[in-house]
This record gives C-alpha cells, sequence and structure tokens, in this order.
C-alpha cells in the first residue's frame, strides 16, 4: 500500500516520459486533424506528468490507470488547448485502450476495482454528456462526449464516487479558470474554452490522488 511519494520510481517514471513524450509529439503531428508542436514542452510535460503520477501511486495496482491519464491529459490536452478540438483519430482509440489497460489492472490485481461498475459509468457518463451537448452545444463539444466513456472507464473502475468526483472537479476547474480570465479581462461571457484539459485534469487527479475522493465521500 502507498505511504509516500515514491521517488526512485518517479525517477524512473521521468526518465521513461522524455522518449514516451517525443513519440507523443511525433504522433500528434501525423493524425488527422492533430496539432503541431516544436520539440521540448511536450516531452518535458510528459516526463514530468509520467514522474508524478508513478510517484503518487506506486506500488499500487492502480499505476497504469494514472500513466495512462497522464499520456492522455498530455497529448488530448495540447490539442484541445491549441485548437479547442478533440479528434477522433485521438479520442475513438482512447476508448479501447483504456478498456484494455482496465481489464490489464484486473488479471493482474484481481478485485482492485470493479470492471461492471467501469462498464456502467462509461455509459452513464456518456449518456449524461450527449444529452449536456444536445441542451448546450456550446458549452458541451461532441469531442467531449467522445472522450468521456474512456475516462469514466479508468474512474469508474476504481468506484463510482472517483467518476463523478472526476467530472465535479473538471466543472470546478474550468470554472475557476473562466472567472480568473474575466477577471484579468482575458475572457468574456461568450469566450469558448477548451473543457477538454480540465476533464482530462479532474480525471488525472482522482486517480493519482486516492484521498481526494475518500476526503470527500
Amino acid at each position: 500500500m502507498q505511504t509516500g511519494f515514491a521517488w526512485l520510481p518517479a525517477l524512473a517514471g521521468a526518465v521513461m516520459g522524455f522518449p514516451i513524450g517525443w513519440a507523443l509529439r511525433l504522433l500528434l503531428a501525423r493524425v488527422p486533424r492533430g496539432v503541431v508542436l516544436r520539440p521540448g514542452p511536450i516531452e518535458a510535460a510528459t516526463a514530468v506528468v509520467t514522474a508524478a503520477g508513478v510517484g503518487l501511486s506506486w506500488p499500487n495496482p492502480t499505476v497504469a490507470l494514472v500513466v495512462w491519464a497522464g499520456l492522455l491529459g498530455v497529448g488530448l490536452g495540447a490539442v484541445d488547448i491549441v485548437h479547442h478540438r478533440l479528434p477522433d483519430s485521438l479520442t475513438l482509440p482512447a476508448l479501447p485502450i483504456s478498456a484494455a489497460v482496465v481489464i490489464s489492472t484486473e488479471i493482474l490485481a484481481p478485485s482492485t476495482g470493479s470492471l461492471l461498475v467501469a462498464g456502467w459509468c462509461a455509459a452513464a457518463a456518456t449518456g449524461v454528456f450527449w444529452a449536456l451537448a444536445a441542451v448546450a452545444p456550446r458549452a458541451m463539444g461532441l469531442g467531449d462526449v467522445k472522450l468521456i466513456p474512456a475516462l469514466a472507464l479508468l474512474t469508474g473502475y476504481l468506484s463510482v464516487p472517483t467518476t463523478v468526483l472526476a467530472v465535479l472537479l473538471a466543472f470546478v476547474l474550468g470554472a475557476v479558470v473562466a472567472l480568473a480570465g474575466m477577471s484579468l479581462r482575458r475572457l468574456s461571457m461568450t469566450s469558448a474554452i477548451a473543457f477538454g484539459p480540465f476533464l482530462l485534469a479532474g480525471t488525472w487527479l482522482v486517480l493519482a490522488i486516492p484521498a481526494l475522493v475518500t476526503a470527500v465521500v
């Protein structure tokens, strides 16, 4: 059971993160509707997020969930921040890969979570997001709708409250950034804000720091 930040595994995560970030940058430049980024920042971001994820979750069986959520956050977050879009070429493959990560975690560490609950959370979250997109398309894009099943699989595997808190954190973080932007006169009431990065951040936070869930529930 994790008792603190695991510095040596985190260092290994940082070392692995740089080449993974390099490969991720090349991938983002090649996929349809991706993004071309200059070398350096995404490699550094991947190394930092991977190191933090491994350090916070090691040696828990959920470490793979945290690392994968972090990679999704860096890659998809970069595209959404730059272009305000979450391309199908990334969101759609994220679902089967997330399923594979969850199933592998269950096989290697049975009873870590629940595959059934993961499936139900993914279905329920997708339904809610589809409804939000239909009612308020300016506030919720289809890219977010296509992303949420993969994220809800990861969080739902641990518990329903984990999924709920991840989404709530996304809305809270988005609101904080929007209010800060308006107070600095960088944003207005009609400004479009990419929601994907907040969804990804909320997912990573609840996976990497399970105490957030236990503190709320």
